[in-house]
């Protein structure tokens, strides 16, 4: 394949500069590929004003890392397990591409097939390439953290955190105190192809998870996309929202013709998604629910909490045989963490760090459905359960959590709401002013998937391959 690529090498001359690159990891016949791909990311990263939504490791530039990803790069040791994991990073690496190429102006359609046919080509090249693999076994692939330590040092992290654990734990309290009120004018939503489908069996499920477990090398579930919407459809929640104000009205974010992100909500929307942990020795599907508001209400004249937009992310991890195993969410500013374990051989560990806010449920029947109700004004958690009768009256429309990423403009380009820091700027709280001494940017702000700092008191990142392993155990093997 490589060489049906030179006669279309000179068509990116424009676009990549006389930049230094990194040592070619692959084949020499690679080499101009590589260069090619590495130099329009150099020249992304000098231009852009958004985040691209996966780690970009230089000496890889056709393929990109999130954090479960990352979690396996020393593990590699057969060639199927490498065969599966190169197909998944591979996979962001599409991922990545088709979003900068997006964001991207002036390249001409010549120019992209170039860089998206270099990307496939370096790919299969890589697949047996004693240089690349052993490039990953000895540097792996290494995700920056959300935290910026400075911070801390200049804010006397050490005294701050222990001020700010007692401050945190009556927070927690007085969320638990308003578990369970009842919502004043609630609306319920879910999901247009959960009303319209006939839910999936639990037999069915099983079939699903031992089929796809049994063809990894790795034990881990990568499902097609009929089976992600399978999935995502048959587990999808009734939401009830308190609704006091058109705050509190779900929709689609967009941009305005200013292109300043808001949240459109006359198209009730879903954003949906599948990612992965690893937990008690699995590797664990988990199916991301994300909900967005026009703002968080402000309770008074000065509300440090309160601002433009607000989100949640509700998200279900399925055990090996796909049945609910953990539920927890996050507000979109990685605030507000909470955990509910769903089986009962399920304990809370301990450690020194700041947690979750932690609950039981009972486990939930095949034949139930996950009920999530929300607080008006704040969005936050009032009620967690599995039920067989709440009606939705209001059908959300679904959308691949991936969108969020391109936004469409008045005049037809595509624009990202985030900034370089995966941050929406328009969506910055006052309370940034007295937390910055824990290291996390902006707190409160609404941010891109994989950039959730969700704890102020140590460090947790919501996309953690081994997070709940943290904050877990299984008091017996039950599978």
């Amino acid at each position: 394949m490589l060489r049906h690529l030179s006669a279309f090498l000179f068509l990116l001359l424009g676009l990549t500069g006389c930049a230094s690159s990194p040592l070619p990891q692959l084949s020499k016949g690679a080499t101009d590929c590589e260069q090619t791909l590495y130099r329009f990311y150099q020249n992304v990263d000098s231009t852009r004003d958004y985040l691209l939504p996966y780690h970009l490791d230089p000496r890889f530039p056709h393929l990109a890392f999130d954090r479960i990803s990352a979690s396996f790069a020393n593990q590699l040791d057969s060639h199927a397990s490498r065969t599966e994991w190169l197909s998944y990073v591979s996979g962001l690496g599409q991922q990545q591409l088709t979003t900068a190429l997006a964001l991207s102006t002036n390249i001409e359609p010549e120019q992209q097939a170039v860089l998206t046919q270099c990307q496939q080509a370096l790919t299969t090249v890589s697949a047996d390439s004693d240089d690349f693999w052993q490039a990953i076994s000895d540097a792996a692939p290494m995700l920056p953290t959300a935290y910026q330590h400075w911070k801390r040092v200049l804010g006397a992290y050490p005294i701050a955190s222990k001020v700010a654990q007692s401050r945190i734990e009556q927070e927690q309290d007085h969320i638990r105190s308003e578990f369970g009120r009842s919502l004043a004018y609630p609306y319920h939503y879910s999901e247009a192809s959960k009303i319209l489908s006939q839910p999936m069996s639990q037999e069915q499920i099983e079939h699903m998870m031992r089929s796809i477990r049994r063809s990894s090398s790795l034990g881990w579930p990568m499902f097609n996309e009929t089976q992600t919407r399978q999935l995502l459809n048959h587990y999808t929640p009734i939401v009830t929202v308190e609704t006091l104000t058109q705050d509190d009205l779900i929709g689609a974010l967009g941009l305005d013709d200013a292109n300043t992100p808001f949240v459109n909500t006359q198209v009730p929307m879903i954003y949906r998604g599948i990612s992965y942990t690893r937990f008690d020795g699995d590797i664990l599907p988990q199916l991301n629910y994300v909900l967005w508001f026009p703002a968080r209400t402000a309770k008074g004249t000065f509300d440090p909490y309160s601002g433009a937009l607000d989100a949640i992310n509700l998200r279900l991890t399925l055990d090996t045989d796909g049945s609910p195993l953990i539920f927890d969410s996050i507000h979109q500013c990685g605030c507000f963490h909470m955990v509910y374990a769903l089986k009962p051989t399920l304990q809370f560990t301990q450690n020194d760090d700041e947690r979750p806010i932690e609950n039981h449920l009972p486990q939930p029947s095949p034949s139930s459905r996950l009920h999530v109700s929300l607080t008006g004004g704040e969005h936050m958690v009032n009620q967690v359960s599995f039920t067989d009768n709440i009606p939705a009256t209001i059908r959300l429309e679904a959308n691949p959590l991936a969108t969020l990423m391109t936004l469409k403009t008045k005049t037809g380009s595509m624009m990202s709401p985030f900034n370089r820091h995966g941050v929406i700027t328009e969506s910055a709280r006052g309370e940034e002013w007295f937390l910055w001494p824990f290291g996390v940017r902006s707190p409160g702000a609404m941010r891109q998937q994989g950039q959730h700092a969700i704890a102020f008191i140590g460090e947790r990142h919501f996309d953690e391959a081994f997070m709940f392993d943290g904050l877990l155990e299984r008091l017996e093997d039950e599978r």
